[in-house]
């Protein structure tokens, strides 16, 4: 259920905020400006509503022995996230997003390899073909896009008149 939920709620978010970025001729940092901007209060409600602000909690989640470091490295994932979020909404504006949905699920594939590799993670047939099927479908998804362009590029000029006897050059797009 969260899964078929979690899928709905991506899809719709990549593709109206492909027409946003358009609609609204948002550049990359407008757009992760904004979005990173609507998600604080979410995050802020979501946090008071169901994380322990308790004294106790704050001594063992942040021990004053490391807390420098627990705040050093907080700060580096927020820059990190900030990274991330310019990134994905250029790639939204200069590309599909499919190609953007396409680049989300085959980053996952090297993490699932290495944790089949390195944290013993169970290698059973059903992991090893879902990684095989991603990894093809990435291959298939890149000649698409290949045949895609090449027919594009496979285009006859046409001649017209311009009414003077000349005629001016253009090609046909398909």
């Amino acid at each position: 259920m969260w899964m078929a939920l979690n899928v709905v709620c991506t899809a719709t978010y990549t593709l109206s905020l492909r027409k946003v970025i358009k609609r609204m001729d948002f550049k990359d940092w407008d757009t992760m400006y904004y979005n990173n901007l609507l998600t604080i209060p979410i995050l802020i409600v979501a946090s008071l509503l169901v994380e322990d602000w308790g004294h106790e909690n704050l001594v063992r989640n942040f021990p004053e022995d490391q807390r420098n470091r627990i705040c050093v490295g907080i700060v580096y994932s927020g820059l990190a996230t900030i990274f991330i979020s310019y990134c994905s909404a250029w790639c939204i504006r200069v590309t599909s997003s499919t190609t953007y949905s396409m680049v989300g699920a085959l980053n996952k594939l090297p993490i699932a390899i290495s944790g089949l590799i390195f944290f013993s993670a169970p290698v059973t047939l059903g992991s090893v073909s879902a990684i095989a099927l991603g990894f093809v479908s990435g291959i298939v998804y890149a000649f698409a896009k290949k045949w895609e362009a090449d027919e594009k590029k496979q285009t006859l000029p046409i001649k017209e008149d311009d009414g003077n006897g000349s005629s001016n050059s253009s090609s046909a797009r398909s």
